[in-house]
């Protein structure tokens, strides 16, 4: 009896030791998560936001539905300065997503791959391989890791691939996996969309392009590409490459390589870069040599913002191309045959929205209310001023909305009005003879005209059109 009672008070011992370790183990655990909370939330308020670069592109990737993206490009800004999709969706129905990052170095670029194949089942990769060139992975250029990590969801993928760039695990390596540690000196400029940007919608009406209408001062130069050399391709990139050839082929995915036009890319780097393509049996596609041979004409003068990067009339002569060169080669849906609007139908009509429109161009303000006025999804804010001295100034003001008058108001006294237009707050007020028009706090009322039309599209959630008329 008492050997067993002994044995049975050692059990209970044990056991009491073992929950108490369990107990302890399970604290330090709790409190690393916290702490991992912690600066996960404070990093993504204090972090740098790269709006319509590196931020808005990798969180529009994942805005996107699952499985619904057929033609993937990865790459540094010259992928997404060169591919429209809208352009390949408008001229040829391919729903395609640039999902790249300013300055992206081959690993990163791997990582990308990585991440789009965790939410899409693409038929086609298209890689623009300007940092193929030379030694990316090992430049440590903190602004292409900044831009190309910032965004990525933390994963182990994300935490090997930091390690590669930083090459240890130290301070440097950390403010990577939380970025408040290299951001924290942000408190002092935090602004409103610090801290609201994260609740936001992050759809990407552009799919990852980056618009731009801007034009290079001077004339690009493209007449150099004869030049003679030697290129030379890292080692670390080739295994990127291959790593990435190796992953498309496991998934039944087309890897396709591309050069964007850009300066001082040369004949002797395209047939580097061809050489690796044939041994690894990829196609290979060079707008530079195209442009030389004089199968893509470019206006050296007017399609280029700068000397590395396409403006909008550029890319879309490269993406025309590129389109044909896409259902020539590969098996591609025409998506704009689904039975069903899908998002990159969507994206088109925000593009035509926010856009240049017919009634932009209306002579008088009957004329352009006229054009508008049978649009559900706009708001129009009508303002008629008769300029005088002091109380002399008459003021009306009109709201439409769904067709129909929703506020009509003649100021004879100051004051101020309230109302909600889709989800953004319209405050319209008179001080004397001073109005605003508020949208979501932001004034948009000119003055000094007699009419004053302010156009809000609901789908594009934002002022589309502010026009002033004398009639």
């Amino acid at each position: 009896m008492r050997l067993s009672s002994s044995i049975s008070n050692f059990k209970r011992r044990i056991s009491a030791l073992k929950r108490t370790g369990f107990s302890k183990v399970a604290a330090v655990v709790s409190f690393f998560l916290l702490i991992c909370f912690v600066l996960g939330i404070t990093g993504k308020i204090v972090r740098a936001k790269f709006i319509g670069d590196s931020t808005t592109i990798v969180d529009g990737f994942y805005a996107e539905k699952k499985n619904d993206i057929d033609v993937i490009v990865i790459g540094s800004s010259n992928s997404f300065c060169t591919v429209n999709p809208l352009v390949l969706y408008e001229e040829y129905g391919i729903a395609a997503y640039d999902f790249g990052s300013s300055s992206q170095p081959m690993n990163i670029s791997l990582l990308y791959l990585k991440e789009a194949l965790k939410r899409q089942k693409p038929k086609v990769v298209a890689l623009e391989i300007n940092m193929m060139a030379g030694d990316s992975i090992n430049s440590k250029n903190e602004a292409g890791l900044r831009w190309g990590y910032t965004d990525i969801p933390l994963s182990v993928d994300k935490l090997k691939c930091i390690y590669q760039s930083v090459g240890a695990v130290n301070a440097e390596y950390f403010s990577y996996v939380f970025p408040v540690f290299r951001y924290h000196n942000r408190w002092k400029e935090l602004s409103k969309i610090d801290y609201t940007y994260f609740y936001q919608d992050k759809t990407n009406y552009t799919k990852g392009y980056l618009e731009t209408q801007s034009v290079t001062e001077q004339a690009v130069r493209l007449n150099d590409y004869e030049y003679e050399g030697e290129a030379w391709i890292g080692d670390a990139n080739i295994v990127c490459l291959d790593e990435m050839a190796a992953l498309c082929r496991k998934n039944n995915v087309e890897l396709l390589l591309f050069k964007s036009p850009k300066e001082n890319w040369h004949q002797y780097e395209t047939e580097a870069i061809r050489t690796l393509a044939d041994e690894r049996g990829l196609l290979f596609v060079d707008y530079n040599e195209l442009h030389h041979k004089g199968e893509l004409e470019l206006d050296l003068t007017a399609d280029f913002r700068d000397g590395d990067h396409l403006n909008d009339f550029g890319a879309k002569k490269v993406t025309s191309h590129l389109g044909a060169y896409l259902k020539e080669h590969f098996e591609l849906p025409d998506r704009r045959a689904d039975s069903e609007p899908n998002s990159w139908d969507e994206a088109c009509d925000y593009k035509r929205r926010s856009g240049w429109q017919d009634f932009m161009a209306a002579e008088t303000a009957q004329e352009c209310f006229n054009q508008l006025v049978d649009d559900e999804h706009l708001v129009i804010i009508v303002t008629r001023t008769d300029y005088g001295t002091g109380k002399k100034t008459k003021v009306q003001q009109w709201v439409y909305q769904n067709c129909k008058m929703a506020l009509n108001v003649e100021w004879e006294d100051n004051g101020i009005r309230h109302m909600r237009i889709g989800k953004s707050e319209l405050v319209l007020s008179k001080l004397g003879g001073v109005c605003q028009v508020l949208i979501d706090g932001e004034d948009q009322f000119q003055a000094g005209n007699r009419w004053n039309i302010i156009v809000y599209d609901k789908i594009v959630k934002a002022v589309t059109a502010n026009l002033v008329f004398e009639e």
